[in-house]
This record gives C-alpha cells, structure tokens and sequence, in this order.
C-alpha cells in the first residue's frame, strides 16, 4: 500500500466495483426505453396486435444494446484481470469511458423510436466508437506503463489489443452502413462473437 501511495499508483478493486454498479444501471434502464404501447380509439384484438408491433424496433434496439453491454462488460473485466494497479490517467480513462456507457440507454431509445432515420442510427454508433476507442486507449495505456500482472504473457497482450481494434474496426462498419441500411446497420456487431474465436486460435 505504501509503495502505491510513494509511486502514485493505486489498487483496482474500486474502479471495477463502480463498473459493476454503473453496468447493473445502465442494463437496467435499456428497458425504460420500452414503454407498454398506449393504445388511442376502441381496445380490440387487432389494435393491441398493432400496437405491439409497433414497439418491435424499441424491443431490437434494447436487444442489441443490453447485448453489446455485456459484451463490453466482459471485455473489461477480462483486461482488468490483467491489471494489477493503475494510475490518475488510467483511472480517468476508464471514468470517461464509463460516461459512453451510461449514454446507451439514451442513444439505444433514440435509434428504437426513429430508426427510419440514418442519424439515429449515426448517433448509436459514434455512442459505439467512444467505448471501442477508450476500451483501446484503456489497455494500450496500461501496457505501456506496466501496469500488467507479470503473469500475463505476451500472447494474452496481442489477442486484446486485437480484439479491442477488432471491435473498433465493427464500428465504423456500422457507421458506414447506417447510411444505407439503417434499420440493420447495428446487427454488424454480433460478428463479435465468431472475430472472437478466430482471434483466439490466431
């Protein structure tokens, strides 16, 4: 402990118990963005049907968000395994970072209620690129200054770095796609899951 304080470090536990709390947030508040459809003129079966059809982009959106949240949950918990201490930047890093997260629910209701538009679906994904970004400014910062365990070998090192430019290159495809294919541009992200696993056997 005197050491850290002596070398300007500091312990992680913190850090990653804030994560967990603003993740748990964060998750949960994706479902205030699927309001229970408010039907106008005589209830029947046809306009309960319609108005539930109508909610389906909302349900989409708060798919792929509670989804890609996990996702980055487990990617930063999978680098801070790695990590033994940090310092003032580092920790700020990660506090921005944390600021992209939180916006996701609002970006997540925003592409759910105006979908047809490309610039939601814009707005999503620059909301998108600011997590990749930082996950990317996160480890590279930590590797530079030695803040990785000793047991973590070189080969760890490079499969996150790749998968964090990975995830960030998938970004500015759906950037791309949102202006010509808006409603689907944000399904790019599930190739996340197979990139992955050919990462690890590379």
């Amino acid at each position: 402990m005197v050491e850290s304080e002596i070398s300007g470090t500091m312990d992680t536990k913190r850090l990653e118990t804030l994560v967990d709390g603003i993740f748990a947030i964060a998750m949960t508040l994706l479902v205030l963005g699927l309001a229970a459809p408010q039907i106008s003129g005589p209830l029947t079966n046809a306009a309960v049907t319609n108005a539930i059809l109508n909610i389906i982009p909302n349900l989409i959106s708060l798919i792929i968000s509670f989804v890609l949240l996990a996702v980055f949950w487990k990617i930063h918990h999978r680098i801070f395994k790695q990590i033994d201490r940090m310092d003032g930047t580092l920790l700020w890093i990660n506090v921005i970072w944390l600021l992209f997260i939180v916006l996701v629910p609002f970006s997540s209701t925003l592409t759910g209620d105006y979908g047809q538009f490309p610039v939601t679906h814009v707005v999503f994904n620059l909301n998108m690129l600011g997590i990749a970004v930082l996950l990317f400014l996160n480890w590279e910062y930590a590797t530079r200054h030695n803040f990785i365990l000793d047991t973590v070998d070189k080969a760890q090192i490079i499969f996150t770095k790749r998968i964090n430019i990975a995830f960030t290159g998938l970004v500015f495809l759906a950037i791309l796609l949102s202006y010509y294919i808006p409603s689907y541009a944000e399904v790019v992200y599930l190739i996340i899951f197979p990139l992955e696993q050919v990462l690890q056997r590379l």
